[in-house]
Formats: structure tokens, sequence, C-alpha cells
């Protein structure tokens, strides 16, 4: 009985760790979206378009934190950056699609309109953008 009752104490204490702040903030999503482009981009010009799977499948949760907190920004700031994230999250897919098919060609033309796209969200400003919502 005593176990089930420390166990019971420990998994939410666990959680919040894993949970922390910050790791869901807009400073530490947009800092992760910028590493997994960097590790698509790496995969890409290596040739390994299986190094591709694991960043474009965790460049989602960052991406939605951004979606998130854009809608909070006021009015045009917001819209812009919502835009280009959707681009992003998009040009992803198609980078995916592209090294699922073992497409080289195909993966460093959508690399290109991921590129693109974090681009077009960099002239948002991310940083500068969501510190001024603190």
């Amino acid at each position: 009985m005593l176990v089930a009752f420390g166990l019971v104490m420990l998994v939410p204490a666990l959680y919040a760790q894993q949970n922390k702040a910050g790791s869901n903030s807009p400073e530490a999503a947009w800092s992760n979206i910028q590493q997994f482009v960097k590790d698509m981009e790496t995969a890409v010009q290596s040739k390994n378009l299986h190094g591709i799977h694991e960043p474009s499948m965790k460049i989602r949760a960052p991406i939605k934190t951004l979606k998130h907190h854009s809608s909070m920004l006021s009015g045009d700031k917001g819209q812009k950056m919502a835009a280009a994230l959707k681009q992003l999250d998009t040009s992803v897919t198609d980078l995916h699609s592209a090294s699922d098919e073992g497409n080289q060609a195909d993966a460093e033309t959508a690399l290109k309109a991921v590129e693109s796209a974090l681009d077009q969200l960099k002239a948002q400003d991310p940083e500068a953008a969501f510190k001024s919502m603190h």
C-alpha cells in the first residue's frame, strides 16, 4: 500500500519535470524549429534522406506551439506569423514525402521551400514578437 502511494506521489512530479516551464515557451519552440531545419538541411546535403524523418516529425510540436502563441499577437503580426508557420509546416510535409520516396531531387527542391518558409518566419522576428508578450 505504501509503495502504491509513493508512486502516486512520484508520477505527477516526474510529469511536471518533463513539462517544466520553458519547454513550451515560444522562445524554446523557435530555437527548436531552427535546429530541426538545420538537421534536415544536413540530411539532404549529405544525401541521407532517412535522416529527414526524425527532425521532420519533431518539428511539428514547436510549430504548433508557435501557432498557438502567434494567435495571441496583435493584428497583422499574428496573421503573418501564422501564415509563415503554415507554409513551413506544408513544406516540411513535402520534404518528408520526398525523403520517404527516396527522391533526392525532390528532397532538394522541398528543402528550398522549407528554407524559404523559415526565412518568411524569420522576417516576422519571432524572438522580438514573443518577448513583447511577456
